[in-house]
């Protein structure tokens, strides 16, 4: 079948918009709030939920099928962008949160315009496209019942610093008030708004101490340290709270479920000389979701980010207090 120009009438057009809105308001508070603290719904809330959106949207501005594919297309991108934006303006969903789902989104928008075009010019039924405007419902429960793989993965961060490692020890232990002057921007914290550390003390020494660390927006969680040879390693196992990151900084992930952990971070010191050392800092996390790749590439790209402006702070303090 030729596709044609047809479009609908400017009050057809706009009362679709509108039930289409409010459908996909349903749809988020189902999927997204309702369900907060129950795990992600990766393929409902990512895939499937932007194909019901666009498929009620084309059903109503073109029950027969009839027009153009590419121009609903446009018309189903531009609904979702905009639908993106009232869940970061109304819901104050986080920039995290957004950059990391857009993809998806998108990709389920594509496919449920195609999907609804196809349905409807081969079977001229709006029943089986019904199927796919209800999928999300059915789908959410059986999706609870899944279980993903495990998958462990690590960043390594590695910095010179013209300072002994005795001065670098103690500016690595704690890295007290830090200043916003002494953190560079990276994509992480300057573009998608990762919260920027803060505040870094320690309370006891050797193994069992606790370092207290505070990040921007509320963020707050504790290092329990597992391992201490003074001067040369520090490792610790992470320990966060039900409040350690505030509903406003990022609703839906948790860094202690099953579909994320924080396993472990280490220090490692190595003298180059007396008056140079090697800092090593390692982050050990898992992951175990359907995206576990695409998970694992954000969580490279967050911990590299971290690492950097961490790790500058303790070689500038370092080398400030060798030069003082």
């Amino acid at each position: 079948m030729s596709e044609n120009n047809t479009a609908p009438s400017s009050d057809r057009f706009w009362l679709s918009i509108i039930a289409t809105t409010l459908y996909a308001v349903l749809l988020y508070i189902l999927i997204w709030l309702i369900r907060e603290g129950s795990g992600m719904a990766f393929i409902t809330g990512l895939i499937l939920m932007p194909m019901a959106i666009t498929s009620l949207l084309i059903i109503q501005i073109d029950p027969q099928g009839t027009g153009s594919i590419r121009k609903h297309m446009k018309t189903a991108m531009l609904c979702m962008l905009g639908f993106i934006l009232i869940s970061m303006i109304i819901f104050g969903e986080a920039g995290i949160c957004v950059a990391m789902a857009a993809p998806f989104l998108f990709a389920g928008t594509a496919l449920g315009v195609y999907v609804t075009m196809r349905l409807l010019r081969n079977y001229q039924a709006k029943r089986s496209v019904t199927f796919v405007i209800a999928l999300p419902f059915l789908a959410l429960p059986l999706e609870n019942q899944i279980e993903y793989q495990d998958h462990f993965s690590s960043v390594t961060t590695v910095i010179e610093i013209n300072a002994p490692a005795d001065v670098i020890w103690n500016n690595t232990l704690e890295i007290p008030d830090i200043r916003p002057d002494e953190l560079g921007m990276t994509f992480s914290h300057s573009i998608v708004g990762v919260p920027k550390p803060e505040d870094a003390r320690i309370t006891g020494s050797g193994v069992g101490a606790v370092r207290h660390l505070k990040w921007g927006k509320g963020v707050n969680f504790e290092e329990i340290i597992t391992g201490w040879q003074e001067n040369r390693y520090l490792r610790w196992d992470f320990r966060f709270s039900d409040t350690s990151i505030p509903k406003a900084v990022e609703a839906h992930i948790s860094v202690n479920s099953d579909y994320l952990g924080l396993d472990y971070g280490e220090y490692l010191l190595e003298p180059i000389d007396e008056n140079r050392t090697r800092l090593t800092l390692k982050t050990q996390y898992r992951i175990a979701t359907p995206i576990n790749i695409y998970c694992d590439w954000w969580g490279q790209i967050f911990l590299n980010d971290f690492h950097s402006i961490v790790l500058n702070v303790i070689k500038e303090r370092s080398e400030s207090a060798v030069q003082a």
